[in-house]
Protein backbone atom coordinates (compact mmCIF):
# COMPACT_ATOMS: atom_id res chain seq x y z
CA UNK A 1 0.00 0.00 0.00
CA UNK A 2 2.77 2.42 0.95
CA UNK A 3 4.71 1.87 -2.29
CA UNK A 4 1.53 2.41 -4.34
CA UNK A 5 0.78 5.68 -2.52
CA UNK A 6 4.34 6.92 -2.98
CA UNK A 7 4.16 6.15 -6.71
CA UNK A 8 0.79 7.91 -6.98
CA UNK A 9 2.07 11.00 -5.13
CA UNK A 10 5.17 11.12 -7.33
CA UNK A 11 3.07 10.82 -10.49
CA UNK A 12 0.37 13.36 -9.49
CA UNK A 13 2.54 15.75 -7.43
CA UNK A 14 -0.30 17.46 -5.51
CA UNK A 15 0.38 20.83 -3.85
CA UNK A 16 -1.75 19.85 -0.87
CA UNK A 17 -4.05 17.07 0.30
CA UNK A 18 -7.25 17.50 2.29
CA UNK A 19 -8.58 14.60 4.34
CA UNK A 20 -11.68 14.02 6.37
CA UNK A 21 -10.71 13.20 9.94
CA UNK A 22 -11.67 9.83 11.33
CA UNK A 23 -15.14 9.24 12.63
CA UNK A 24 -16.06 6.87 15.44
CA UNK A 25 -18.23 4.16 13.94
CA UNK A 26 -19.76 1.14 15.60
CA UNK A 27 -17.49 -1.37 13.87
CA UNK A 28 -14.22 -1.38 15.81
CA UNK A 29 -12.54 -3.74 13.30
CA UNK A 30 -13.35 -1.44 10.36
CA UNK A 31 -12.22 1.61 12.35
CA UNK A 32 -8.91 -0.11 13.10
CA UNK A 33 -8.31 -0.96 9.45
CA UNK A 34 -9.20 2.58 8.40
CA UNK A 35 -6.81 3.96 11.01
CA UNK A 36 -3.99 1.77 9.73
CA UNK A 37 -4.59 2.84 6.13
CA UNK A 38 -4.79 6.52 7.14
CA UNK A 39 -1.50 6.13 9.02
CA UNK A 40 0.22 4.78 5.92
CA UNK A 41 -1.23 7.63 3.83
CA UNK A 42 -0.18 10.28 6.37
CA UNK A 43 3.35 8.82 6.50
CA UNK A 44 3.65 8.93 2.70
CA UNK A 45 2.38 12.54 2.67
CA UNK A 46 4.79 13.69 5.38
CA UNK A 47 7.74 11.98 3.75
CA UNK A 48 6.83 13.59 0.41
CA UNK A 49 6.60 17.01 2.09
CA UNK A 50 2.99 17.52 1.00
CA UNK A 51 0.85 19.89 3.04
CA UNK A 52 -2.09 18.07 4.59
CA UNK A 53 -5.29 19.55 6.00
CA UNK A 54 -7.75 17.63 8.16
CA UNK A 55 -11.46 18.46 8.39
CA UNK A 56 -14.08 16.86 10.59
CA UNK A 57 -17.16 15.38 8.90
CA UNK A 58 -19.24 18.21 10.44
CA UNK A 59 -16.88 20.86 9.00
CA UNK A 60 -17.16 19.31 5.53
CA UNK A 61 -20.96 19.06 5.72
CA UNK A 62 -21.28 22.64 6.95
CA UNK A 63 -18.96 24.01 4.24
CA UNK A 64 -20.89 22.25 1.48
CA UNK A 65 -24.49 21.93 2.67
CA UNK A 66 -24.60 24.68 5.31
CA UNK A 67 -25.48 22.16 8.03
CA UNK A 68 -22.95 20.11 9.98
CA UNK A 69 -25.56 17.37 10.43
CA UNK A 70 -26.49 17.07 6.73
CA UNK A 71 -27.07 13.60 5.30
CA UNK A 72 -24.72 12.05 2.77
CA UNK A 73 -27.45 12.44 0.16
CA UNK A 74 -27.82 16.17 0.95
CA UNK A 75 -24.05 16.62 0.59
CA UNK A 76 -24.13 14.66 -2.67
CA UNK A 77 -26.87 16.93 -4.04
CA UNK A 78 -25.04 20.12 -3.02
CA UNK A 79 -21.76 18.91 -4.51
CA UNK A 80 -23.52 18.31 -7.83
CA UNK A 81 -25.19 21.72 -7.62
CA UNK A 82 -22.06 23.63 -6.60
CA UNK A 83 -19.95 22.03 -9.31
CA UNK A 84 -22.76 22.27 -11.87
CA UNK A 85 -22.64 18.55 -12.57
CA UNK A 86 -25.24 17.05 -14.90
CA UNK A 87 -25.54 13.95 -12.70
CA UNK A 88 -25.05 13.22 -9.02
CA UNK A 89 -21.53 12.00 -8.27
CA UNK A 90 -21.64 8.29 -7.47
CA UNK A 91 -20.90 6.44 -5.31
CA UNK A 92 -21.44 8.49 -2.15
CA UNK A 93 -17.71 8.15 -1.41
CA UNK A 94 -17.01 10.15 -4.59
CA UNK A 95 -19.28 12.98 -3.50
CA UNK A 96 -17.68 12.86 -0.04
CA UNK A 97 -14.22 13.28 -1.60
CA UNK A 98 -15.41 16.22 -3.71
CA UNK A 99 -17.03 17.74 -0.60
CA UNK A 100 -13.70 17.57 1.27
CA UNK A 101 -12.02 19.39 -1.65
CA UNK A 102 -14.73 22.07 -1.66
CA UNK A 103 -14.39 22.44 2.11
CA UNK A 104 -10.64 22.91 1.73
CA UNK A 105 -11.16 25.63 -0.84
CA UNK A 106 -13.57 27.41 1.51
CA UNK A 107 -11.77 26.90 4.81
CA UNK A 108 -8.19 25.98 4.01
CA UNK A 109 -5.26 28.30 3.63
CA UNK A 110 -5.13 30.15 0.32
CA UNK A 111 -2.88 28.41 -2.15
CA UNK A 112 -0.26 30.76 -3.45
CA UNK A 113 1.49 31.15 -6.76
CA UNK A 114 5.01 29.70 -7.09
CA UNK A 115 6.51 33.19 -6.89
CA UNK A 116 5.20 33.52 -3.33
CA UNK A 117 2.53 36.01 -4.33
CA UNK A 118 -0.39 35.76 -1.85
CA UNK A 119 -3.02 35.77 -4.61
CA UNK A 120 -4.83 32.50 -5.20
CA UNK A 121 -3.97 30.50 -8.29
CA UNK A 122 -6.27 31.10 -11.27
CA UNK A 123 -7.68 27.56 -11.15
CA UNK A 124 -8.59 28.01 -7.48
CA UNK A 125 -10.28 31.34 -8.23
CA UNK A 126 -12.22 29.73 -11.10
CA UNK A 127 -13.48 26.90 -8.88
CA UNK A 128 -14.40 29.34 -6.12
CA UNK A 129 -16.40 31.45 -8.61
CA UNK A 130 -18.28 28.33 -9.71
CA UNK A 131 -18.96 27.32 -6.12
CA UNK A 132 -20.04 30.78 -4.95
CA UNK A 133 -22.32 31.48 -7.92
CA UNK A 134 -24.78 28.67 -7.34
Amino acid sequence: MYDGLVALLEAQRPDAVALESSFHGRDADAAGKLGEARGVLRLALVQAGIETALYSPAQVKKAVAGNGQATKEAVQGMVARLLKMAELPRPLDASDALAVAICHLHRGPALTTPAGDRRRRPEVEALLRRVVHR
